[in-house]
């Protein structure tokens, strides 16, 4: 992916153990861990341990960023210059969880 790609050198490798999946949409269990109403789409999440958390325990098993493409398709797909900023939104939000930074840190940075 390119936006990985495009990452300095030393955050390319600190997303060694991270695997960005494109699934098609939230599952309802999803949902309901995140808090989201059914009627409101969900773009991306992230799952497992930080990056911090990852380094103290010493943990084996990669975290994962999911994208869904149905939502994204569904509020951008009729421009594609909008629907590429927005998966890129999404997934440098959800690489910001894996680096530990909170819903407010990333409001701040524009990526909310």
């Amino acid at each position: 992916m390119e936006i990985l790609a495009a990452l300095p050198a030393d955050l390319r490798r600190a997303v060694d153990n991270l695997v960005v999946l494109l699934e098609e949409e939230p599952d309802p269990e999803h949902r309901q861990a995140l808090g989201i109403p059914s009627g409101e789409n969900l773009y991306g999440m992230f799952e497992g341990p930080t990056l911090a958390e990852r380094d103290r325990a010493s943990i084996a098993w990669p975290s994962r960023i999911r994208l869904f493409r149905r939502p994204l398709e569904a509020d951008f797909g009729d421009d594609p210059f909008r629907l590429r900023a927005e998966i890129r939104r999404t997934l440098l939000h959800e690489l910001g969880h894996y680096f530990g930074l909170s819903e407010e840190a990333l409001g701040r940075l524009g990526l909310e």
